[in-house]
C-alpha cells in the first residue's frame, strides 16, 4: 500500500507542476494577445487619426474676416490619417469649417448631441474631437473600423487590481489541485485491488480482483495469472504429496529386509565357526547396511523438513550445556587416530537459553563434525560457541572448524543458493569433484549438509561458511537467560489457584 501512496503523492505533484505551467503560458499568452492587440490598433487608420488630430487642430489658420480654413499641409495629414470627413463647431454649435462632411451630418449642434457624439457616435461614424482656439475640431473615421466603449473604474478598485489578479491566479491553482486530488483518489481507488491482489500472490492468497474501471485490463490479466499460479501451487503440492509419500513409502518397505540383512550380517561376523575373511566380510555388509539406513533416514528427514512436515519437539535448552554433551558424545564414541576435538565456548553462553528441539540440533552437530571427519585424513576439530550481536536481536554463533581441505566452492554456492562458479562440477581452486573418493561421478554429496541448514531454518537461524571453508556457522536467535527463565517459574498462589498451572504454561507459551 506505501507504492500506492506514492505513486498517488506522485500523481498530485505532476498535477500540480502541470497547472503551474498551464497558468504560466496562459499568463504569457494573455500578454502576447495584448501586446498584438496594441500593435494592430497602433498600426490601424484609427491609431493614425489619433496620432495626427492634434497635428490637424494646429494646422488650422483663421482669416482677416474671421473665417477658418486648414492649411494644404493639414489637409494632406488628414487624408493620410485615414480620416473620413473633418469639420469645426463655433460655440454656438455651428459648423464653420469642414472637409469631406457627407450630406448627412447636419451643420449645427446642439450642445447635448456634442457631448453625445464625442462619447460615442455620430451616424454610426466614430469621432474624434479636440478643443482648439478655433473651436472644437471633430475628425470623423470610416463607418465600423473602431468599437468605442465606455469603461470607468474607481481609483481604489485600479489599486486592488494587482491584488485581485493574485487571488484569480490563486483560486486557479487551488481549483486544479482539488481536481488533481479528486482525479488521484480516483486513480488511487482504481489501483487498491490491483495492489491487493499483487500482495496476496505474493503471500500465496486467493487473488480476485474486479475487472472493470479504470484499470479493468490490468485486472483481468492479474486474475489470469492468479489463476494460472494457483494451478501451479497445486500441481506442485501434489508432486511434493506424492514425492513424499514415496519416499516414506520405500523407506517403510527396505526398513525390514535392511533390519534382517544387518541381523544376519551380525551373526556371520560373530560366528567364530565361519574363517576370518567371511567374518570381515559380514563386518562390511552390517557397515554398509547401516549406511543405508542413516541415508534413509536422512532422506526421510530433509523431505519432512524441506515441506515442513517434521513437527519440532521445542524446548528451552542451554547452548553451553548442548555444545558440551555433543563433544562429551563424539569423544566417548571413539575418534579414529589423527583426529583431535576441542571445545571452545564462551563464559556468556553459560546463561543464556534458546528455544528448539534438542534432538534436531544434536544431530546437526554430529553431522557437522561427522563431515570434517569423513572428508579429511586426520584432522583437528575445533567446536565454538558465543554470544553476538547482529541487528536488535543478540544471537548465538556456532562454529564447526577443522584444518583440513573446506568445503569446496561449489557446494557452498549450492546451499547458499548462488549460481556455480567454473562451470558444472568445478570446486574451488578450479578441481573438479570426479575422481574423489566415494564420489567418481563429480556430483556433490550435501545430503549431510542440507540438513543441517533446513534444521537451523526451522529454528529460525541461519546457516554460513567461513571464506576458506573450513568452518561452519551457526546463527540462532536467543530467547533469553536462565534468570527470565527462573522468575518466569516463580507463580503467584493466586494465578495457580485462579487459572491452573497447565494455563499458565499455555499463557506463556503463546
Amino acid at each position: 500500500m506505501k507504492s500506492l501512496f506514492k505513486i498517488y503523492r506522485r500523481y498530485i505533484f505532476s498535477a500540480a507542476w502541470i497547472a503551474g505551467t498551464v497558468i504560466l503560458v496562459n499568463l504569457l499568452a494573455l500578454f502576447g494577445v495584448s501586446a498584438y492587440f496594441h500593435s494592430q490598433s497602433r498600426n490601424s487608420p484609427a491609431r493614425g487619426t489619433r496620432l495626427r488630430v492634434t497635428q490637424a487642430a494646429q494646422m488650422l489658420e483663421q482669416n482677416p474676416d474671421g473665417t477658418v480654413r486648414m492649411s494644404e499641409e493639414g489637409t494632406a495629414c488628414l487624408d493620410s490619417s485615414g480620416a473620413e470627413f473633418a469639420f469645426l463647431l463655433n460655440d454656438a454649435g455651428d459648423v464653420i469649417w469642414d472637409w469631406r462632411r457627407p450630406d448627412e451630418i447636419p451643420t449645427h449642434f446642439s450642445l447635448g448631441e456634442v457631448a453625445s457624439f464625442s462619447r460615442w457616435y455620430l451616424k454610426d461614424y466614430p469621432v474624434r474631437v479636440w478643443n482648439c482656439d478655433a473651436g472644437l475640431l471633430v475628425i470623423g473615421e470610416p463607418k465600423f473600423t473602431a468599437a468605442k466603449y465606455s469603461v470607468e473604474f474607481s481609483r481604489d478598485s485600479i489599486r486592488n487590481v494587482p491584488y485581485f489578479l493574485l487571488a484569480l491566479v490563486g483560486a486557479n491553482i487551488l481549483l486544479v489541485l482539488i481536481l488533481a486530488v479528486l482525479s488521484g483518489y480516483r486513480l488511487y481507488a482504481s489501483l487498491r485491488p490491483v495492489a491487493s491482489g499483487i500482495d496476496g500472490l505474493s503471500s500465496g492468497r486467493k487473488v480476485l480482483v474486479p475487472e472493470h474501471g479504470l484499470v479493468g485490463d490490468l485486472g483481468r490479466k492479474l486474475n489470469q495469472a492468479a489463476r494460472m499460479l494457483e494451478q501451479q501451487r497445486w500441481n506442485l503440492e501434489k508432486r511434493d504429496t506424492a514425492r513424499t509419500e514415496w519416499i516414506s513409502g520405500v523407506s517403510h518397505d527396505i526398513r525390514t529386509p535392511l533390519s534382517m540383512v544387518m541381523g544376519y550380517a551380525d551373526n556371520l561376523e560373530n560366528d567364530a565357526e565361519l574363517p576370518e575373511e567371511a567374518r570381515k566380510q559380514a563386518g562390511i555388509i552390517k557397515e554398509q547396511s547401516l549406511k543405508i539406513k542413516t541415508l534413509i533416514e536422512d532422506l526421510n528427514l530433509t523431505s519432512k523438513l524441506e515441506y515442513q512436515m517434521q513437527p519440532l519437539r521445542m524446548e528451552k535448552y542451554v547452548p553451553a550445556a548442548l555444545l558440551r554433551s555433543v563433544a562429551v558424545s563424539c569423544l566417548n564414541g571413539g575418534l579414529e587416530e589423527g583426529y583431535e576435538l576441542e571445545a571452545d565456548i564462551g563464559e556468556e553462553l553459560e546463561g543464556l537459553v534458546l528455544a528448539g528441539d534438542v534432538r534436531l540440533m544434536t544431530r546437526a552437530l554430529h553431522n557437522l563434525i561427522g563431515n570434517s571427519i569423513r572428508h579429511n585424513t586426520g584432522c583437528r576439530i575445533l567446536l565454538s560457541g558465543r554470544l553476538v550481536q547482529q541487528g536488535p536481536v543478540p544471537l548465538c554463533r556456532i562454529g564447526v572448524k577443522d584444518d583440513g581441505n573446506g568445503i569446496p566452492q561449489e557446494i557452498r554456492d549450492i546451499l547458499e543458493e548462488k549460481p556455480a562458479m567454473g562451470g558444472t562440477g568445478a570446486a574451488e581452486g578450479g578441481k573438479s569433484l570426479a575422481g574423489q573418493p566415494g564420489n567418481p561421478s563429480g556430483r556433490p554429496h550435501i545430503m549431510g549438509l542440507r540438513i543441517v541448514k533446513q534444521i537451523i531454518n526451522a529454528h529460525g537461524g541461519r546457516m554460513e561458511f567461513s571464506g576458506d571453508g573450513r568452518e561452519v556457522i551457526l546463527l540462532l536467535p536467543v530467547t533469553g537467560t536462565l534468570d527470565t527463565e527462573k522468575k518466569k517459574e516463580k507463580k503467584k498462589w493466586w494465578e495457580i489457584l485462579w487459572y491452573g498451572e497447565n494455563r499458565i504454561k499455555t499463557l506463556e507459551k503463546n
